[in-house]
């Protein structure tokens, strides 16, 4: 039965959750984004497509934000009640640390299930969406952009240089024009003194207009070239255009990425191992029953009914030599054949099993790390609650250092354990269940010495503990 102090816990531990919950994952999104900036900016991407692309990033942090939120929120709800003493007047109430983190334990919990059904429903369509959209960004070209002094070769076929650019942006001078779309070279060149930039309303044309200037022109074909003179044609205003199509972000479709592990959803992972597993037993049996068939010839002679000492009477050692040169070198020449394909065959297989195995990894890393994560906060509310019971620290000082060096802690060895799980050092349920094996032991540890109120960060104890005072 809920009493009114659950529901006092209830209320001090959802709030600092869903604030630390928002602020672990817009951690997380800006890490991505300054690793990633590079690629975004300079592209001419309009502001719903930044918003799209950072919308289904932040979605696919969830699973590792929520881990946070829990060790942060867990921190500070009970640094608080041990700062403001209620948890030293729910104790002296009768109140048990146990009973007391109960409630907030149940909720840590349901979190459990509620991650796992996250990733398999919600996660596999926002990661497919995300790299599309991620995708279709790094393919783009950049933005259209003239700088003065600069070969520009953004547009197909053509290499722009401005001397000069006036301060609306607009005016040109010193513009010249390489005109490279009949693939001969710089044969039609257009120079002018001055000119203007604009942009059509549509956005899909760029307008140049020249004055004042000359279009040279060399092309010929090679077998005229005594016969087609230089031509130099003077101009007074003169009006380019060129296609901006080619900027403009091209949206790749979904489908195409529903192959990717990432993608699968828990059974499709499941199906998806399981498959591999087959075809990685059939292929072993297959080499192993292959490779003998390679010499069944010698299994056709019947040792039985050849007479004894005819090999020793009718050849001579070396055996080639019992043969003539020419068939020797024939001889080796098939040896040599057999040796080339024999190794080619196991070349190839042991290649295609090796990459059969690290998908294999990659598909169990996924499955696994989906299911470690969920359970990632069951684990670290285990510390972060009985550590914010004897710091008896509030606020997001103290404790949100503490909380971020213990979660660095745990994603070092989730990450170290993931990378081994996918060079197949080590076995994938165990390189993600590392991490919350490790820390399990420290949860217990804290929680047994925050039951029986342990000065274990008090300073003097410790003093006393080696006779220093």
């Amino acid at each position: 039965m809920i009493k009114r102090f659950d529901l006092f816990l209830l209320k001090t531990y959802i709030g600092p959750l869903l604030i630390t919950f928002i602020i672990g994952d817009f951690i997380l999104l800006m890490q991505f984004f300054w690793a990633y900036v590079d690629e975004l900016v300079g592209k001419g991407l309009e502001w719903y497509i930044i918003g799209e692309l950072m919308f289904y990033a932040a979605i696919t942090f969830v699973p590792m934000s929520l881990p946070i939120g829990v060790l942060l929120a867990s921190l500070i709800s009970f640094g608080n009640m041990g700062e403001r003493y209620e948890l030293v007047a729910l104790k002296a109430s009768g109140i048990s640390l146990n009973r007391i983190l109960l409630p907030l334990a149940f909720v840590s919990i349901i979190l459990c299930p509620l991650s796992i059904y996250f990733s398999n429903t919600i996660l596999p369509k926002s990661n497919m969406k995300f790299q599309a959209i991620f995708s279709d960004i790094r393919q783009q070209k950049l933005a259209f952009n003239l700088t003065e002094g600069v070969y520009y070769d953004g547009l197909e076929g053509y290499i722009i240089k401005v001397d000069k650019k006036e301060k609306d942006d607009r005016t040109l001078n010193g513009v010249f024009v390489y005109d490279h779309t009949n693939k001969n070279g710089n044969n039609f060149v257009t120079m002018a003194k001055k000119g203007t930039m604009n942009i059509s309303p549509d956005g899909g044309t760029l307008v140049l207009t020249l004055f004042d200037g000359f279009n040279y022109d060399d092309s010929y074909e090679k077998e005229k070239k005594d016969k087609q003179p230089f031509r130099r044609i003077a101009f007074q205003k003169e009006e380019m255009r060129f296609d901006l199509a080619q900027f403009e972000l091209d949206r790749s479709d979904n489908d195409m990425r529903k192959s990717n592990y990432r993608n699968f959803n828990l059974p499709e992972l499941a199906f998806a191992i399981d498959s591999l597993h087959t075809y990685i037993k059939e292929k072993e049996t297959i080499i192993s029953n292959k490779a003998p068939e390679r010499f069944y010839n010698l299994s056709l002679i019947d040792s039985s009914l050849l007479k004894k000492d005819t090999l020793r009477n009718s050849l001579t050692l070396p055996l080639l030599d019992n043969f003539s040169e020419q068939k020797q070198q024939a001889i080796m020449a098939a040896a040599l054949d057999h040796a080339r394909n024999a190794k080619s065959s196991t070349t190839y297989t042991t290649n295609n099993l090796n990459y059969r195995k690290s998908i294999l990894r990659q598909h169990e890393v996924e499955y696994h790390k989906r299911f470690a994560l969920a359970f990632a906060c069951i684990a670290l509310f285990f510390i972060g609650a009985p550590l914010g019971a004897i710091i008896r620290k509030g606020g997001l000082g103290f404790p949100l250092v503490l909380a971020v060096v213990i979660f660095i802690i745990y994603y070092i060895i989730l990450t170290y354990g993931q990378k081994s799980a996918a060079k197949g050092q080590m076995d994938p349920f165990w390189g993600l269940w590392l991490a919350n094996l490790i820390i399990m032991p420290f949860g217990i540890f804290l929680t047994k010495k925050a039951t029986s109120d342990s000065p274990l960060f008090d300073p003097v104890s410790w003093l006393k503990l080696f006779k220093l005072k």
